[in-house]
């Protein structure tokens, strides 16, 4: 059954959203499953935040942020027939300027917009402004209808609910009274006027311009007044992109660490998404702990002893060697025990949904060979 669900959303759906906190391998398991999906036969693109470099390297593709094919190696390499798998990095300013280029036909407006110190604050520091452009970018990716299948890894996020919930926020600020406010007083004006706004009764302008001065006022107003012709388009693809991950054809997959606080966030997440009508199709569980073969000194002593390398080595060596190994062993199936028991909660708290147990490799996923073992154990649970 489960080789049957990895294959179904590796051959059936149109996107596959892969959230979780940074750090726990999201990128990586992103680009496996893409690699998995393309080697069914559909044209898969994998849309990546801030690969690793060695990963990147491995793909042998410049990202940027239009999609472009691996070179026939690296899909030889993974067992990839040639133009399947498409590799595409996020550019956070770039999804907003395309965005303004479709609603704003005036060159002079959109050069004020860009210049906007506003803006730019917004594009590229505000909270939630690289989850709100990366669903931009998906929208605009699907919507060209060139790909079988979107594979999209999100930006890291202490809350995996930050991407999801992300068109919804920037919906509710641009229908904020707040917005409506500061822009109302340029409505059939052209411009924005401070003056015109203080003559208008907003004397509060007149204290808040004390605190944060007259320019800043003057930009962020100005900012909005030329915004007006691209809200409309910003409210439009937030509802738009919220319809969208709402689909039967999208799934989503949640990467975490093997750990107490990642369980109960996972579980939350979990819950969240049920209450949005949203099923989420599996957690992933990146680089968990195998349990040692042996942790007992003088079966490692044994298994020492026949190795031609430690020939050589005097018996005492062999014995301190044996006791530090076996110390390090237990300490091992510790960790690996108390990763399992927190797996096995995951599991009977989300009956269901599948637990991915992806192992810790011995080395970082910097290979293709390496990319396709995390592939292969996509879609394994605990026997």
């Amino acid at each position: 059954m489960l080789q049957t669900l990895i294959t179904t959303l590796a051959t059936e759906k149109r996107i596959v959203v892969c959230v979780g906190p940074g750090g726990v391998g999201k990128t990586t398991t992103a680009a496996a499953f893409a690699a998995l999906a393309a080697r069914a036969g559909r044209k898969t693109l994998v849309s990546t935040i801030d690969p690793a470099p060695r990963l990147a390297d491995a793909l042998g593709v410049a990202l940027s942020s239009e999609p472009a094919p691996v070179p026939l190696a690296v899909s030889e390499a993974l067992g990839i027939a040639p133009g399947l798998l498409h590799v595409a990095r996020l550019d956070t300013a770039r999804a907003f300027a395309m965005l303004v280029e479709t609603q704003v036909a005036d060159p002079q407006m959109r050069r004020r917009i860009f210049e906007n110190p506003i803006y730019r604050q917004i594009t590229t520091t505000l909270t939630g402004s690289q989850e709100y452009a990366a669903t931009l970018a998906l929208f605009d990716i699907v919507q060209r209808g060139i790909f079988d299948l979107v594979v999209l890894d999100t930006p890291p996020t202490a809350n995996a609910l930050d991407f999801l919930e992300a068109p919804r926020r920037i919906e509710e600020a641009i229908s904020s009274p707040a917005i409506k406010w500061f822009v109302k007083p340029a409505e059939g004006a052209g411009r924005f006027s401070l003056q015109r706004m203080r003559a208008g009764g907003a004397l509060i302008l007149g204290r808040l311009a004390k605190f944060v001065g007259n320019r800043f006022l003057e930009d962020i107003a100005a900012f909005l007044t030329d915004f007006q012709l691209v809200l409309g388009g910003f409210l439009e693809r937030a509802r738009s992109v919220g319809t969208l991950l709402r689909q039967p054809d999208v799934a989503f997959l949640l990467v975490m660490a093997p750990e107490v606080p990642a369980v109960d966030e996972a579980l939350y997440f979990e819950r969240r998404l049920r209450e949005a009508g949203i099923p989420l199709a599996a957690f992933v569980a990146n680089r968990v702990h195998p349990r040692p073969g042996m942790v007992d000194a003088d079966e490692i002593a044994a298994a020492l002893r026949a190795r031609p390398e430690v020939a050589g080595l005097k018996a005492e060596d062999i014995e301190t060697a044996s006791a530090r190994l076996a110390r390090t062993a237990v300490d091992f199936q510790h960790l690996a025990e108390g990763e399992t028991r927190e797996l096995l909660r995951l599991a009977g708290a989300a009956p269901g949904i599948p637990v991915w147990e992806v192992p810790l490799l011995d080395h970082d996923v910097a290979t293709l060979s390496a990319l396709r073992t995390v592939g292969d154990h996509l879609g394994r649970t605990r026997a």
